[in-house]
């Protein structure tokens, strides 16, 4: 019988705000091939025979002191928990560019094959990112959810090979259209908003530098239609955008994974992201997978990671105006059958599981 293998994946942060590496967590447990040992500052709230945990429970919303000392502390619980549990042939999972910081200098980078998971290009971080340019240099696998961040990243980072692409699909989507609310939160909102219209929903971080005010001027013209937002609103922006027209509704924030029951009403989704450096314009965002897993087509502004002939076929990028806006909402409802059918095929068609697999292997 061949031995099973252990997977440490290694993550300073709470895993609900990273869904890709709960992705890596469900795919290993559900092959049944691996014992996976959680390394975290929160529980994965996960229960399966072949998942350890060593939780050393962190807030991390804290002083830059308190930070450091997190970092410290994080740093010499990994080491412990390494050095008593772990063996050689263990592979590690550096879960983000945070952790790879705080684990830094550790002696399993050195002793272990291990994977460096990038969820962000940090553009705007450079000095982060030249921290972990040795780990990255002589990581198994460097992985990123974008092929154009893999490109920059490898010429940043001075790889021998491009980094691997393993695209935000989560593990489990429900993928069925107007769920069933489970969760007494999303039962009253979609109690509250009923509406036989069709919905264009945002759904994410709500703020200033993901301009939706376009879109808000475009519902004034489309009275027959509702915008939804959902999420977390930063500096009263939902505020500014209710002022604009009587059909727009603020939804409020939903814990994951119950925002999905939100999205699977609706008929479009919205992406947006300002240009303002390099992340944006090569974004990789969880919600085109969020969308797609329901057949939902997005609008989103012109953002180059979400143009070419697949992003054409399940969704429409534009300048960021009402008239082009109104032209591309005409346009998606007009074929609403085609982009449904393609953007289930293209959820359908990504394997996370294979390049998970191959990683680890």
């Amino acid at each position: 019988m061949q031995k099973i293998k252990t997977v440490w994946i290694l993550l300073r942060s709470h895993v609900v705000t990273l869904p890709p590496i709960m992705t890596v967590i469900e795919c290993l447990l559900d092959s049944e091939s691996y014992n996976v040992n959680f390394i975290s500052t929160q529980s994965s709230n996960l229960t399966h025979p072949n998942l350890k945990e060593y939780i050393l429970p962190q807030s991390h919303n804290v002083s830059k002191i308190s930070k450091i000392k997190n970092y410290i502390k994080y740093r010499m619980f990994v080491d412990k928990v390494l050095t008593d549990h772990s063996q050689t042939e263990d592979i590690v999972w550096l879960g983000s560019l945070d952790t790879a910081i705080a684990c830094k200098g550790l002696i399993f980078l050195k002793k272990n094959p291990y994977v460096l998971h990038l969820h962000e290009l940090y553009d705007t971080h450079l000095k982060k990112l030249k921290v972990v340019k040795t780990i990255a240099q002589n990581a198994k696998y460097v992985v990123v959810p974008e092929l154009n961040r893999a490109g920059i990243l490898q010429v940043w980072l001075e790889l021998k090979n491009r980094p691997t692409v393993l695209p935000n699909k989560p593990y489990r989507h429900p993928r069925d259209k107007k769920l069933i609310p489970t969760h007494r939160l999303t039962q009253s909102i979609l109690e509250k908003y009923k509406t036989d219209k069709p919905i264009v929903l945002y759904q994410g971080h709500i703020g200033g530098d993901r301009n939706l005010m376009p879109i808000a001027q475009a519902m004034k013209m489309l009275p027959d239609y509702e915008f939804w937002l959902l999420g977390t609103d930063h500096g009263s922006y939902s505020e500014q955008l209710l002022a604009i027209s009587d059909n727009i509704k603020y939804l409020g924030s939903v814990p994951a994974p119950y925002h999905l029951e939100i999205t699977s009403y609706a008929s479009i989704g919205i992406m947006s992201y300002d240009p303002i450096n390099l992340n944006n314009l090569y974004c990789a965002p969880n919600k085109l997978w969020e969308y797609s897993g329901f057949g939902i087509p997005f609008l989103s502004n012109k953002c180059l990671s979400l143009e070419g002939s697949q992003m054409e076929s399940i969704g429409i990028s534009i300048d960021w105006q009402v008239e082009n806006i109104l032209k591309s909402l005409k346009r998606i409802t007009n074929k609403e059958l085609e982009y449904e059918k393609n953007a289930i095929n293209f959820y359908n068609n990504c394997d996370v599981v294979s390049i998970i697999e191959i990683m680890v292997n």
